[in-house]
């Protein structure tokens, strides 16, 4: 038989044949074959159409069926061949148990495929399953049934590229975003339809190490593990989405969130979904989440993957969150490489946030005893609860702040309670705060924390009552000194990871008054923080400063000055500092013996006078006139210059004109900075040097 087009085949043939059985010839048959150059129906064709059956009286028939192409939808097979060596056909039924199936395509290529097949006449019933079919690098098991106008279609997947299954969506016209697609999927997956086309679409899968990103670099994931069940319907050009899933590996950036994910810390999702075809739209209606000792919640959201701002809204209601499991899982991944990193955390946390074409709109948190500090002890906060409040509509939120306790450098903070304002560009206190710092008092008039162009800042006006330095410099570590310190803290301003004084910082210690101007610090916590200043030192008791470092007496005052101050994490690089005498000193001037060798020793200085230095041994100290000494330090070395010229150097130390008098006169002009450190601690831990 051969024909141009032949339609309903299979109803027409088995009509024929079951005409053929009834009148009787059929015994007389030993074969048939049958050829077509085309069959076709709506949404697929098959060209060069070859049917043989070898037929049996007795036992077992064999069928053998050879397509040269198949064309279904976008996709096409060639050298389709379906043989089956137990073929049986009745009057009620034709069935295939034991076939194999041979294709190839440009996403198939199979030779021997399992395959057996039945079709009952009555009931129009159609069963074809289809065994170990390769598929995308895995193998794939499909079973297709249909009934009364209905059909149903399942597959069980086995070690499927997820590649290979985005080519195959994406050639059947589903539109899904361009990304490259990594990993691999196992499980069941199910589909039903009508006559109508496609009704639901149901899969319970397991995928391991997923990932996917986009050109950009603005989307990717990266060794997902991920258990999935769930349903799609389609409603006209959309499809309605309800799906479980849980995420137990792997790690997920969608700028601008960026989380992780662990086996001990699954991320259990159900969600309520929409993805519009057309628009390339995913809205997430509902989701619910739970991650164990992280957060539970609920979300809702508008994700268009190949937009310039894929995550367009996103509303996210905290219904309870854990730290440190919240830090670590959620919000140490943005923090990589600053100082914030590898904060200690503990405390609660409720409420809401949202978001509008990636910027934050509004958000609304509840703190319950929210701990974090600073590893190396830069700063840290101990017991923080209240309300923060604040969205981008211009209205004002009122709320309020407690803390039992802070810490900045060592430095203890007594706990507070804060009223705070907050607008759509900026949070600031109500009122003045009073914060206990040591044995003392931090008041701030004004702290302002805010955003201007994109960028965070923060400012603060206030003053530090006086403080022991005792215990200031016991809680730094340092040697202990005395006095106090006390000052004006002047219009500080953070922005753009630069930290700048507006005014002059007062700072009154050693009974003097120490002022910084041009202060500025970039990335203060930073890795690498860099500090810029020029200060100056008025009136400062020589006796209470050589007291506290172990230096030796001297009594009198001194002055000075430090200009083009520069430091690299916290490490003195460069400046250009002199130190001397006032001229209008009028008060006891007087140098101990340990003291003159000491400043010998630093500048490389000599001693000379109207005294012999054998006869220096028998007086315990010496009046002077001035003493001062100035360092330019410049690429590791200090230019040493004292408060005169003398013969050959400078001098140190002056002595009045009166015997005894004692002359220290430095010689070495450059001296290398390292060492000169190394002498200065080997002198404040009271190990001073020996002149013989």
């Amino acid at each position: 038989a051969d024909g141009q087009q032949y339609t309903g085949m299979w109803a027409r043939l088995s009509g024929a044949f079951i005409l053929l059985l009834s009148s009787g010839v059929a015994s007389a048959i030993d074969q048939i074959q049958l050829h077509w150059r085309t069959i076709e129906a709506a949404g697929w064709q098959l060209s060069g159409v070859n049917l043989l059956i070898d037929w049996r009286a007795s036992g077992p028939s064999e069928l053998t069926l050879e397509v040269a192409a198949l064309q279904a939808g976008d996709y096409q097979f060639e050298q389709l061949r379906l043989s089956c060596s137990h073929f049986e056909w009745s009057t009620t039924a034709i069935q295939c148990p034991q076939g194999q199936l041979g294709l190839t395509g440009e996403r198939f290529d199979a030779e021997a495929v399992p395959v057996s097949a039945s079709y009952h006449f009555d009931s129009r019933d159609l069963t074809v399953s289809v065994a170990a079919l390769p598929l995308a690098g895995g193998q794939v098991h499909l079973v297709f049934h249909r009934r009364s106008g209905s059909w149903e279609l399942s597959a069980d997947l086995s070690e499927t590229m997820l590649a290979g299954v985005a080519d195959l969506l994406a050639t059947a016209g589903v539109k899904i975003p361009a990304f490259d697609y990594q990993g691999h999927i196992s499980g069941k997956l199910s589909t039903r339809g009508d006559t109508r086309g496609l009704m639901n679409v149901a899969w319970d899968t397991q995928i391991q190490g997923a990932g996917y990103s986009n050109a950009q670099g603005t989307q990717a994931a990266e060794s997902l593990v991920l258990v999935s069940s769930g349903s799609v319907i389609p409603q006209g050009g959309d499809w309605r989405i309800q799906s479980n899933l849980a995420v137990r590996g792997g790690v997920l950036y969608a700028e601008p969130v960026y989380l992780e994910f662990s086996q001990s810390r699954p991320l259990e999702l159900s969600a309520d979904l929409n993805w519009d075809a057309g628009n390339g739209e995913l809205l997430l209606r509902s989701m619910s989440f739970r991650q164990s000792d992280v957060a539970t919640g609920r979300l809702d959201a508008l994700w268009a993957p190949a937009s310039e701002t894929p995550l367009q809204q996103l509303g996210l209601e905290i219904e309870q969150a854990w730290l440190p499991g919240l830090f670590e899982t959620w919000l140490q991944p943005w923090l990589a490489g600053t100082v914030l990193e590898k904060l200690d955390t503990a405390g609660y946390l409720h409420g809401r946030l949202e978001l509008r074409d990636g910027r934050l709109r509004s958000t609304q948190m509840t703190l319950d005893e929210v701990s974090f500090s600073e590893p190396g002890g830069q700063f840290g906060v101990r017991a923080l609860s209240g309300v923060l409040a604040w969205d981008n509509s211009g209205a004002i939120h009122r709320s309020s702040l407690a803390w039992q306790g802070a810490s900045f450098y060592q430095l203890q903070l007594g706990a507070a309670e804060l009223d705070i304002e907050s607008d759509e560009d900026s949070v600031k206190i109500q009122q003045p705060l009073v914060v206990s710092l040591l044995d003392g008092a931090l008041h701030v008039d004004e702290f302002e924390l805010g955003i201007d162009d994109g960028d965070l800042y923060w400012l603060l006006d206030g003053m530090l009552t006086p403080v022991s330095m005792q215990a200031f410099s016991s809680a730094l570590g340092w040697p202990e000194l005395s006095g106090k310190l006390s000052g004006m803290v002047p219009h500080v301003r953070y922005e753009k990871g630069e930290l700048t004084l507006g005014g002059v910082l007062l700072v009154q210690a050693f009974d003097g008054d120490i002022t910084l101007r041009n202060l500025r610090i970039q990335q203060p916590l930073g890795l690498v923080p860099r500090l810029w200043a020029d200060a100056r030192i008025e009136h400062i008791d020589l006796k209470t400063l050589t007291r506290t470092f172990s230096f030796g007496r001297i009594e009198g005052q001194l002055q000075g000055r430090v200009d083009d101050l520069y430091m690299e994490a916290w490490q003195l690089v460069a400046f250009d500092a002199a130190f001397q005498t006032p001229a209008n000193d009028r008060g006891r001037r007087r140098i101990s013996q340990k003291a003159v060798d000491n400043i010998s020793n630093l500048g490389g200085a000599g001693v000379g006078g109207a005294v012999s230095r054998s006869f220096l041994r028998f007086l315990e100290d010496f009046p002077y006139r001035r003493l001062g000494m100035r360092c330019r330090l410049e690429r590791g070395v200090c230019h040493m210059d004292g408060v005169a010229p003398a013969e050959n150097g400078y001098y140190l130390v002056q002595g009045r004109l009166l015997p005894p008098r004692l002359d220290v006169i430095g010689y070495a002009s450059q001296v290398d900075w390292q060492s000169l450190l190394g002498r200065l601690k080997s002198i404040t831990a009271g190990n001073g040097p020996v002149i013989r």
